[in-house]
């Protein structure tokens, strides 16, 4: 079901719209284009005929955008997420639109390798206008998400009741470790609270990255190490 209130990305003319303008997507110069509002499109152009010689014309287009939906696991409420498939060389490749917006406008950025996420500022994922995109950590995404209410603090519901001796009411007296994303050992602290002192990461984030709660906090992974 389309949303109820129109966007730019649900306009497939070719025809620019007010106040926008267009840019290369990176590895695919001259395939395709992305705009400042949001559109994706595909630009004219000759490829090779599959079962023949000849060169094949292919007139650009606006692409239409899929739609991904699905609920808050806490609140229920419905979020979704614009996707497109571009093609090169006979493979075709998924992306996050607003990903590729930010790509194009601002920088490219190696998701995996530096940790970090493209969001839509005002929450509506319909909406990817370069304007409305903003680059945050993963610990920075998943503190929105708290604050936010759509998402509940593992320590709500974890049992302390074996916890061992505590500081500041919630930061265990454990040793853990910091790690690079790709595991190479960092630093190891006898405490959750001597890690964040040290490294300014929040110490219930650094917790629930220990417990496998979250991937990462504040661009490293977290691991409880053995006391000796």
């Amino acid at each position: 079901m389309a949303p109820s209130k129109k966007y730019p990305y649900q306009n497939l003319s070719l025809a620019d719209l007010p106040d926008e303008f267009w840019g290369d997507i990176p590895e695919f110069e001259g395939i395709y284009k992305a705009s400042n509002l949001g559109r994706i499109k595909s630009l004219d152009r000759e490829i090779d005929h599959p079962l023949s010689h000849h060169k094949q014309f292919l007139k650009g287009k606006v692409l239409k955008q899929s739609i991904t939906r699905y609920k808050n696991i806490k609140t229920g409420e419905p979020m979704v997420e614009l996707g497109v498939c571009l093609s090169k060389s006979g493979k075709q490749y998924y992306f996050i639109t607003r990903r590729l917006i930010y790509s194009v406008f601002m920088i490219n950025i190696d998701y995996k390798q530096d940790c970090l996420c493209v969001i839509n500022a005002d929450g509506d994922g319909f909406n990817n206008a370069i304007t409305n995109l903003k680059l945050v950590t993963k610990s920075q995404k998943t503190k929105r998400t708290y604050l936010r209410e759509r998402m509940d603090s593992f320590l709500k519901k974890a049992d302390r009741s074996k916890w061992g001796k505590i500081y500041g009411g919630y930061v265990k007296s454990k040793p853990v470790k910091q790690l690079t994303i790709k595991g190479k050992l960092i630093h190891q602290y006898e405490s959750i609270r001597e890690a964040a002192r040290k490294t300014g990461c929040d110490a219930k984030s650094i917790i629930a990255a220990a417990r496998g709660v979250l991937q990462h906090a504040k661009g490293f992974k977290w691991e409880y190490a053995k006391e000796e």
